[in-house]
This record gives structure tokens, sequence and C-alpha cells, in this order.
């Protein structure tokens, strides 16, 4: 023991962030709760708590009441269907995205070398984002070795460490304080500070690296950042965990971006350079998921124009375009192709249709041809190429991109070349001209739809050759009611081609 807490030391006095905090030991969550029940009481109902969940007398984990995760199923459902809780050391996850299981012997249950019949199997994870159920996936079924040991439950577990082994029945795997994420995760060991309270003796910010990090630290875009006693960075702190490789390298894989991929997003964007840190928008001991109020700032708050100008109606948010699901944790969802379970915190959209990712398709790109930037594919097809159910109109790539162009523009007339729509008067008190020339000839439709994206007025115009047309709207619905003052988009289709022009209603 003397030895270990002799290596931490010089460690740490290598990496120039040595305290005397350090020779502190862990005490848990629960000894934090006595003087910050508020704090514990968000943090307990967040996921940190159950990134890991360790198995108690062939006990599953107990999940707040909120979290739909049809845990019920998952002994039945795992692998060849045969396992019992018995075989179970830990459960990876199971709050918010998807689960993992290992088994008595360390390794991931599924996977190749599992001492369980079913190795190599699969059907080991199971997927539920938003309380739905995403069915079970293969995960690393064909990986030798899939250990949960240090490598993995770093991110996992509080107080981490490579020495001695947290499975005694299997040696190697390394240890750790606390299952979950903790207080101490966050605050660094507190023994000193459970024993006398004073704002000396406990971290606002610990600031740590991983012992398998060979760098140091976290790396943007090729400058180095240590851990540091002079200052209190959360950056630093989240961007621990919430990134892969220690670098802003933004890692993809199957056409989205990887999961603890916020880190490398957030510093690769405009918000970092303006100072924000995570917790500008974040309540640390907050959950964001099952409705939960972890988000502290929203983006009026900075973008009060883009906020009031938007054309767009008012079903979608600001984070539905500028953090659209882009990310996957465990699943992809609706019919698009482009909506994974996590959203993407780049924030800059890129309008226009070339790719986001690298030719070879492993990293968002990020470099002098085009800075790390959202595409219109995920910002705009996720919701307008989604359900043919939905009454949200669908769109192509290139309309998504021509549309996102001036979204914010109080004047912006979004149009294809082969179609070009006039609406006249506008604003209008009512009776409404709507022109558009054709380059050549289609069947024609009007749909005009109000700010909820409700469907007003339809009206299918026929077979129409090129040329110049007109359509003369009333102001009315297809029933004769009046329609209500506000704003709204005439949407005119001919055979494929489609434009949108906004149209202001007054009394």
């Amino acid at each position: 023991m003397r030895k270990k807490l002799l290596l931490l030391i010089v460690g740490l006095f290598a990496l120039g962030s040595f305290t005397l905090m350090q020779a502190q030991t862990y005490v848990g969550s629960d000894a934090c709760a006595e003087c910050h029940p508020e704090n514990f009481t968000h943090w307990k109902a967040s996921g940190h708590p159950y990134k890991f969940n360790v198995v108690v007398n062939n006990q599953p984990p107990v999940y707040p009441d909120f979290v739909t995760n049809y845990e019920d199923g998952w002994i039945d459902s795992l692998g060849d269907g045969t396992h019992t809780w018995a075989d179970v050391a830990g459960v990876i996850g199971g709050f918010g995205w998807k689960a993992r299981f290992v088994g008595q012997d360390g390794i991931i249950i599924g996977t190749a070398s599992s001492q369980y019949p079913d190795a190599g199997q699969g059907h080991n994870q199971i997927n539920f984002f938003g309380g739905e159920f995403h069915g079970w996936v293969n995960y690393d079924a064909d990986h030798e070795n899939k250990a949960y040991n240090y490598s993995c439950f770093k991110c996992h577990t509080t107080g981490g460490d490579t020495l001695g082994t947290w499975l005694a029945a299997v040696p190697g795997l390394g240890t750790f304080a606390e299952q979950g994420i903790g207080c101490e995760s966050c605050h660094g060991p507190g023994s000193d500070h459970a024993a006398a309270p004073t704002k000396d003796n406990i971290d606002r910010v610990y600031e740590f690296v991983h012992q398998d990090n060979s760098l140091g630290g976290l790396v943007r875009y090729g400058e180095l950042q240590t851990p540091s006693n002079d200052s209190d960075d959360p950056n630093f702190l989240c961007g621990t965990c919430h990134n892969r490789g220690y670098t802003n390298q933004i890692d993809v894989s199957g056409g989205f971006v990887k999961h603890h991929e916020q880190w490398d997003e957030f510093v690769s964007g405009p918000h970092y350079d303006a100072g924000f840190t995570c917790l500008t928008c974040h309540d640390q001991h907050k959950r964001v998921i099952w409705d939960g109020d972890g988000i502290k700032l929203n983006c009026g708050a900075c973008h009060p124009e883009e906020v009031q100008t938007k054309n767009h109606n008012d079903d979608a948010s600001c984070l539905d375009c500028h953090m659209p699901y882009s990310d996957k944790s465990g699943t992809t969802r609706g019919q698009s192709g482009y909506k994974g379970d996590i959203r993407s915190h780049i924030f800059k959209i890129t309008p226009n249709t070339e790719s986001m990712f690298t030719e070879d398709g492993k990293w968002v790109r990020d470099d002098e041809t085009r800075e790390a930037s959202l595409s219109p594919a995920f910002s705009c097809l996720g919701c307008h190429n989604d359900d043919p159910d939905d009454d949200i109109p669908e769109m192509t790539l290139e309309e998504a991109a021509a549309a996102a162009k001036d979204m914010h523009e109080p004047n912006a007339i979004h149009e294809t070349k082969e179609i070009v729509l006039g609406v006249y008067p506008n604003p209008t008190h009512g009776a409404t001209k709507i022109s558009f020339n054709l380059v050549s000839s289609g069947d024609v439709s009007l749909n005009i739809f109000n700010t909820a994206g409700q469907l007003v007025y339809s009206l299918k115009y026929g077979n129409r050759s090129a040329g110049s047309q007109m359509i003369n709207w009333d102001g009315q619905s297809n029933t004769g009611a009046e329609i209500t003052p506000g704003y709204y988009f005439v949407k005119l289709t001919a055979g494929d081609k489609t434009a949108v022009k906004k149209l202001v209603l007054m009394d």
C-alpha cells in the first residue's frame, strides 16, 4: 500500500498537479448526503451513479422509478436465455441508453472468451433509449478477452486503480472505490473533508488524468493541457471521460459520431472559444434525460435574434437543428438513417450537401476545407425524412441544404432553381396571389402550414406546363374557415421540386 501511494505521489509531481488532498482516501457518496442533501438527491436521480452496478446477493440493480429500461426481461433474454443473476457480477449502464453484463469471470457475457456456453453468440446488449424497446444487439461477440478492467471502468466508477481487482475470483482487473460516478469522481477523495469540512480540504473541480493516459492530459489542436492547481476547469474534468483518445479528433463509426465524444465536439466548436464550460449550460448534479431539468441556460439567452427570426415552424427547437441526434450510443431511430440517440455538441451547421465525415468515415471533418460542423443530413433529415405518417414534410438533402442557408434571415426565401415562387401581398390581410415559374412541366400541389407544422390549406393544381403560373388563395382553409393572423409557410411542389416561402397574415 505504501508503495502504491509513493508511485501515485511521484506520478502526480511529474504532472505538476500534486496537492496534499491526494493523500486522502475515498469515503463514498453517502458521506456527502448529510451536509449536501439537495445536491445528493439530484445526483442520485441522475445517470452518474448507475454507470456501473455491482450485483450483490444475485439481485439485479435497482434504478429510479422513472427509468424505463425493460429490466424485468433482461436475464431471460440475455445471450441464449439460460443465464441467471448468479452469472452476472455487474451491469454496465441500464439508466438511459443501454445495458451490458459482466460475467463472474470478469468478461462481458456473450463475447468470445466468456466462460458461459453462449460465448461468442452475442445478444448481450439491450437498447432502450427514450423508454422505447430498441432490441438486443451483438456487442463485440467475436472479441477475445473482453474483460471489464480499468481500461473500461475508469469512466464508469469512482476512484479507479489499475492495481488489485474488483472481482475477487479474477485477478488483475483493477479496483475502484465506489460503483458508478460518485461525488468524489468530481471533487476528489474526501476523507479529510468528511472528518472536518472546510472549503480548503476538498476540490471544487477535481482535475486528474487516467493512469493509462500516456499524454498526461487533453490535447486540443495539438496543444496539451494538463491538470492545474491554479484553476478549476470543468471542461478538463468532464473531458477526461467524455472523449476518446484524449484529443479533440471526433471519432465516427457506421455513419454516426461515437458516444463519449461530447468533449471532442464541444472544444472543436465556437462555444469553447467564447469561454463556455460544460457548466455554462449544464447543472452538474442533475440529469437531462427522463424529463430532467439539468439544462440551466437556453439558447435564447445568447441568441435572441436567431430565436426571434426562425424560418421554421415552432415545433422545432434550437436543439433539434443545432444539437441533432448525430451521435449513437446504442441505437438508431426512425426511418431517415440520420437519427441516433445522443445529441451533438458541435452546434455549428454548414448548409451544403457535403458529408460532415472524412472520406474513410472515421472522423468528423475538421480542416482548412471544412471546420467541424453539422450537415443538414442530420440537422434536417432526421425529422424531414423520418416517418411518412408524422405530417412533417419530407425533404431531399439538396432541399434541406438550400432551406438551411438563411434559416435566421428575416427576408429569407427558400426555393429551388426550377421553381421561382412569389407571394403577394406579403404581409397580407387575406386574399393572396401565389405566383411561380416552372422550367419544366409537372403535377403541381400547394400546401400552406402554420408555425406548428399543421396543414391549413391544400390544393392539387394538376399537371401544369412550363412557364409562369398563378394561384389565387382567398385566405381561408379548405372548409371555408378564416385563417387566424400569424406566420405561415407556403409550400409549392411541382414534380420532384419544391419551393417554400414565408407568409405573414395580418388582422
